[in-house]
């Protein structure tokens, strides 16, 4: 199983830690943080982007189909009943010179992404809380 580790900073701050790469994750000055580093929702919503771009980049790159000006702009709303979670994602994938022929095996690879499909086979979350560091 794989690990990250996640440190308290303060204020609302965290260090998140993955193989020797790190990032700050932070709230906006209106919900008690310092906003030195996106939202956990910007991040999740980032690694949907990132995992279907990531997809569509290297099927490109193996069918000779020019990935210049590939991008992926993600938009979420939150869900407006119970419990509070993000209840939409509308993914664009700007792809200029994607040939129509393609668009179809893009659009399946674009929807195989390891994080697209976790969100539609809910994975199991166990929380372990502990006083030992």
């Amino acid at each position: 199983m794989a690990r990250l580790t996640a440190t308290f900073k303060s204020g609302a701050a965290f260090d998140i830690a993955c193989r020797g790469h790190s990032i700050v994750m932070d709230q906006p000055e209106s919900n008690g943080g310092e906003d030195s580093g996106m939202t956990p929702p910007e991040f999740f919503a980032g690694s949907l982007a990132g995992c279907i771009g990531f997809y569509v980049a290297k099927y490109c790159q193996q069918a000779g189909i020019d990935t210049d000006g590939l991008k992926v702009d993600c938009d979420w709303s939150v869900a407006e009943d119970a419990p509070r979670r993000i209840g939409e994602f509308t993914i664009d994938v700007v792809l200029p010179g994607l040939p129509e022929k393609r668009r179809k095996a893009v659009e399946r690879v674009a929807s195989s992404c390891l994080i697209h499909a976790t969100l539609h086979q809910t994975p199991d979350i166990t929380i372990n809380l502990t006083t030992e560091q």
